[in-house]
């Protein structure tokens, strides 16, 4: 309903209805959301920190809409949804999966786990299995992927964006489009953009970023801020700008509202280093100590 209602107030012009979705994100949205963007399948499950990634790609496609409406705090939001749950709960790795025997050569039993690479399904914050109760089986279900990769396709659009006013660089991961090409800074090489098209560029900074730590090279003039962007009204065609700032590490808690008991997370920038599993199978991060 709430991403869905963000785009009719897009479509429509509606500011009216865009307030409202923001103060529903502000407020509402919490009790059925944690700071990582993780959302369980039910608000009234219990003893289980499960999810369902469609869920969260709901809220993630929301936040993408009133980021585009100007609100740069949720293109942050976004990116550390993106980094912290919904690419890591991606199943990437199904060597776990045992084929079951299949004397009679059922289709649905066959190749299971390479069928199921890249799905998505029903995870915890800390891996695909819950501890408690969880959701009673381990399971990555066809229509829960259809609506997280359908999220993540407004994502992947929105990483870039070229307007008339210019080129709008709202999230930091690796990407290349015919106007603009982005180095991720959390590659360990810093952050940077190169023009490939003429026009002025924006480039969203994290609100952890010092400004008195910002290191610019590779043009001529000194960038402005406007918003959360550094702003450059004429930047170089085909020419690499390095923007450097220091990646923090600094500690976050998992609403315990929400989850079995609070847990407890190490971020590097918008990227989790480590995080709290309880001796849970199948994690996406290393152990929180």
């Amino acid at each position: 309903m709430l991403s869905s209602l963000a785009q009719l107030a897009e479509l429509l012009g509606d500011g009216a209805l865009m307030l409202q979705v923001m103060a529903f994100c502000q407020d509402g949205l919490w009790a059925m959301r944690d700071e990582l963007g993780w959302s369980p399948e039910s608000t009234m499950q219990e003893d289980s920190d499960h999810g369902e990634t469609n869920n969260s790609g709901d809220i993630l496609e929301t936040a993408l809409i009133l980021g585009r409406w100007g609100l740069a705090e949720y293109y942050h939001d976004a990116e550390r949804m993106l980094r912290g749950h919904l690419l890591p709960a991606q199943l990437r790795d199904a060597s776990f999966i045992e084929e079951p025997p299949n004397p009679d050569g059922v289709d649905g039993l066959r190749d299971l786990a390479d069928r199921h690479l890249g799905a998505y399904g029903f995870p915890a914050p800390y891996g695909h299995k819950s501890v408690g109760k969880a959701r009673g089986n381990l399971s990555f279900n066809m229509d829960i992927v259809g609506g997280t990769v359908g999220s993540l396709c407004e994502a992947y659009r929105e990483v870039v964006r070229a307007e008339a006013t210019g080129h709008w660089v709202n999230m930091l991961f690796d990407h290349q489009t015919d106007a603009v090409r982005v180095q991720s800074p959390y590659g360990g090489e810093g952050l940077v953009v190169e023009v490939r098209e003429a026009g002025p560029l924006f480039v969203r900074m994290p609100p952890w970023v010092e400004r008195a730590e910002l290191q610019v090279a590779g043009v001529d003039e000194a960038p402005t801020w406007t918003n959360e962007y550094l702003f450059f009204a004429h930047p170089p065609i085909g020419a690499s700008i390095r923007i450097d700032f220091p990646l923090k590490d600094h500690g976050l808690t998992l609403s315990q509202r929400l989850h079995l008991r609070p847990i407890r997370v190490r971020m590097r920038g918008d990227a989790v280093v480590a995080m709290e599993n309880f001796g849970a199978e199948l994690t996406f991060f290393e152990p929180y100590e």
